[in-house]
Parts: structure tokens; sequence; C-alpha cells
């Protein structure tokens, strides 16, 4: 052979192994046909799982505007609450759970259990201005 050839054919391998190098290895078809069916199947459940949810959701929104009614009902007929009254109430009661969610939250930054928390705050300890108040 001479030079030159195998110049030329250094050359021609040299392309080639780089040619390889560039472009990954081609997957067989059956084997994408395969993943894009498992995904159609898993994106099926999701839909069905998203309807499901979705439904529950709706469910559970009726059953607390039916029972809001029903104790607001209570409160100003059978009770004898004054509407006043009541919406003063209902805003204590929002902040309280604005609180205990904001502690819980704390609890789980902090991995805190609330049982430890109680036995640190000694009982009547709850002074007039609490700090909670002007955080929320």
């Amino acid at each position: 052979m001479s030079p030159r050839r195998r110049k030329l054919k250094k050359s021609k391998q040299r392309k080639a192994s780089q040619k390889s190098n560039k472009v990954p290895p081609k997957k067989k078809q059956g084997d994408i046909y395969s993943e894009f069916g498992t995904f159609k199947e898993m994106l099926s459940e999701l839909r069905a799982n998203l309807t499901q949810s979705d439904e529950r959701i709706q469910d559970l929104e009726i059953h607390v505007n039916l029972l809001t009614r029903l104790l607001t009902t209570l409160c100003v007929e059978k009770f004898g609450m004054r509407v006043g009254v009541l919406k003063r109430f209902m805003k204590r009661v929002e902040k309280e759970a604005i609180r205990d969610s904001q502690i819980s939250h704390l609890e789980k930054l902090y991995k805190l259990s609330s049982h430890s928390m109680k036995k640190n705050r000694p009982p009547g300890s709850r002074s007039k201005t609490d700090p909670w108040d002007e955080i929320s």
C-alpha cells in the first residue's frame, strides 16, 4: 500500500470514529413504542385520578357549604345569637385556625412534635397581646 492510501484510509477511519462518537446509540423501534405505550397508560391513569379528585373536591365543597349554613341557622335561630356576635366568633375561630396551622407548619419544619411544644408551655400563660396576631 502506498503512503497516500494509508493516509486516506486513516483519515476515513478517524472521520468514521468521530461520527460514531457524536451520534448516540440508536434504540430499537420496539423499545420506543413499548415505552410510549407505558407512558400513554400512565397518562390515562392520571387523567382518571384527576377527574375522581375533582369530583371529591366538589362534593367536599358542597358539604362544607351545607354545614356552614346549618351551623349559622342553628346559632341564630335556636341559640339566639345575634349576627354580629356570630361574626366576631367566626373571626376568632379563623385566627385560631391560622395560628394552629402556622404552629403545625413550624413543627414540621423543625421536626418537633406537638406534645413537646405543649410540655414547654406552662398552663395559663396566655398573654393579652398574642404575638401570633402580629405575625399573621
